[in-house]
């Protein structure tokens, strides 16, 4: 009872009764469409990578093959927010730029959604780094 008295004090009013219980859903929690394959065709690519490079290619495989709740913390990882905005995973921009030192796990600038990527030479690397790399990501504790 005491949640509900403070959302509505601090979300209550007029413009509340507009929305319907859907659309605040939405808004407080964020959208559960993952679909990464929306997310691979809006991404950027730098530094000499391309939606065709073989490197991208064994990246988006294993990021796929994840399961929903990695995939929520590789949301996380990259971003900062492991939900969906409400706009949809089309409104999530990243960018994933080429790295030189495949021996440096990924490294997010969550900021500006932008992946450091390492040129890994087969997907068991790929997978092992970006595992790692998710799985021992902090953020800043403010969720």
């Amino acid at each position: 009872q005491r949640r509900v008295r403070g959302f509505l004090l601090v979300c209550g009013g007029e413009v509340f009764k507009s929305f319907h219980p859907e659309e605040l859903m939405h808004m407080v929690s964020g959208m559960h469409d993952f679909n990464f394959n929306d997310l691979e065709q809006i991404t950027e690519y730098k530094n000499g990578y391309s939606p065709e490079h073989p490197v991208i290619r064994l990246f988006w495989e294993v990021v796929k093959e994840m399961e929903l709740d990695m995939k929520k913390r590789f949301l996380f990882f990259l971003t900062g927010s492991d939900r969906i905005p409400i706009h949809g995973i089309h409104s999530i921009k990243i960018i994933i730029q080429k790295v030189k030192d495949n021996s440096r796990l990924p490294v997010a600038h969550t900021c500006f959604n932008l992946l450091d990527l390492p040129p890994y030479p087969n997907k068991s690397m790929m997978r092992n780094k970006l595992l790692l790399a998710i799985q021992n990501t902090e953020g800043f504790g403010l969720v």
